[in-house]
């Protein structure tokens, strides 16, 4: 697949409150003197043409990206979902051409380079609406792609009360895509402070440039 399919959209969720980091903005926290932020977008970047942002605050930090910032449609802080929602939403209004969303969250500085190959071709060749990121067995519920479609069930469920990605997706065509990296997690996500040091002898070990 090339970086120029168009019925692909992208979204770094960046909606949470950051509080076991002490708050303020997660993915601004810088290891070898690169912020976690840019490290995903690079990746993404490299991948992909479309991507948007999804935050609750702070805006401004965001803006020097040149691209759309969204925030959720349904408001109170609920959770990725509810991100996941809005851009779908914003999707269906704004890119009539795009088909499916993918989701990453703004903590995993070490995403695979063909993630999201990898997403597409398991959701378009199995006939699924929903492909999930695993690793070492472990489900990623924020990482994965969502078929255009899924925007009213979303919706319905949200509203009715419902806030975990993984209960909602399993009542839709779903399925898993393993990721594997012998030396670390390629899903390593960063929640505190201890984190960041983790995260940088992940990369100045295993990471090349």
């Amino acid at each position: 697949m090339q970086k120029h399919v168009e019925e692909l959209c992208a979204v770094i969720m960046t909606g949470g409150k950051s509080s076991r980091m002490g708050g303020g903005i997660k993915s601004f926290k810088k290891f070898n003197n690169k912020t976690i932020f840019d490290r995903i977008y690079k990746i993404l970047n490299n991948q992909i043409n479309n991507i948007i942002i999804n935050t609750n605050s702070e805006e401004e930090y965001f803006k020097k990206y040149n691209k759309t910032i969204i925030k959720d449609k349904i408001k109170g802080h609920l959770g990725p979902l509810a991100g996941i929602h809005a851009s779908l939403n914003w999707i269906n209004k704004n890119m009539p051409q795009v088909n499916w969303l993918i989701s990453v969250p703004s903590d995993t500085p070490f995403i695979p380079n063909d993630l999201i190959n990898r997403l597409y071709l398991k959701a378009k060749e199995n006939n699924k609406q929903i492909v999930l990121a695993k690793s070492n067995n472990i489900i990623h519920p924020v990482i994965g792609i969502w078929n255009i479609n899924l925007l009213e069930s979303l919706e319905y469920n949200l509203l009715n009360g419902e806030r975990k990605i993984i209960v909602w997706a399993k009542n839709h065509e779903l399925d898993f895509e393993e990721f594997f990296e012998e030396n670390y997690d390629p899903f390593f996500n960063i929640n505190y402070e201890e984190d960041l040091i983790k995260a940088k002898e992940i990369e100045e070990n295993f990471i090349a440039e």
